[in-house]
């Protein structure tokens, strides 16, 4: 008796469940079709803001890179010009410089800085403290240089903004590139500022080179 009962309720739980797989089957759909809601609307949401947040990127990167382009270019140029400085006599008859850099500075260029890929970023920063380091070596060298003429002064007064003005080109090109902007005027000619900074750096590299080699044969 007792076997026949569970047998007749096994039947009967068999049945019910069979009747319910229908409704566990479209409760199981719906719950995954919500879940599935919830996680596209969020992948898109996301997909938004990272957009957004690029495009804020690229807008902020543009923004300072042509800021630093222009300025660095404008060193440039004062650069080039210092390395053709020739100097003209004073009254007591001494050569004094006619030429100077206009001072280069990049503080106060506003925006997020940390948008610009860290080497350039590095090598801009680094610029605050070579400009000044090269005015001071060649305060040095004027101080023991021969008078009236000042011709050590001017040889590295004229190698060392050639070596800054080659550095501030190269730095000012990359940005370029980073940014896809057009190409810059700084090398349109042999007279250009990239032109004249190229000869004398490459002219002081093959001076200093000479000396080195003189030193080692003493």
């Amino acid at each position: 008796m007792a076997d026949w009962f569970i047998a007749t309720e096994g039947v009967k739980v068999v049945k019910d469940s069979a009747s319910l797989w229908p409704q566990i089957i479209t409760a199981v759909s719906s719950i995954g079709a919500a879940l599935g809601g919830v996680h596209l609307t969020h992948h898109y949401a996301r997909s938004r803001e990272e957009k957004a947040a690029s495009a804020r990127r690229e807008a902020e990167l543009y923004f300072i890179s042509t800021e630093l382009v222009f300025r660095l270019e404008r060193f440039a140029q004062d650069c080039a010009a210092v390395v053709q400085d020739e100097g003209e006599e004073d009254d007591r008859g001494y050569t004094r410089t006619t030429v100077t850099a206009e001072a280069f500075s990049p503080d106060d260029i506003a925006g997020d800085w940390r948008v610009l890929p860290a080497r350039i970023l590095y090598r801009i920063r680094e610029l605050t403290v070579l400009i000044p380091e090269a005015n001071r070596y060649i305060s040095v060298v004027q101080e023991f240089d021969s008078l009236p003429d000042w011709p050590c002064t001017f040889q590295k007064r004229r190698y060392q903004y050639s070596r800054l003005g080659m550095k501030v080109v190269l730095l000012s090109k990359r940005l370029r590139q980073l940014n896809h902007m057009p190409s810059s005027r700084l090398d349109a000619s042999k007279w250009s500022a990239q032109s004249v900074l190229w000869e004398q750096w490459r002219r002081g590299r093959k001076c200093r080179a000479k000396l080195a080699r003189e030193q080692d044969n003493w």
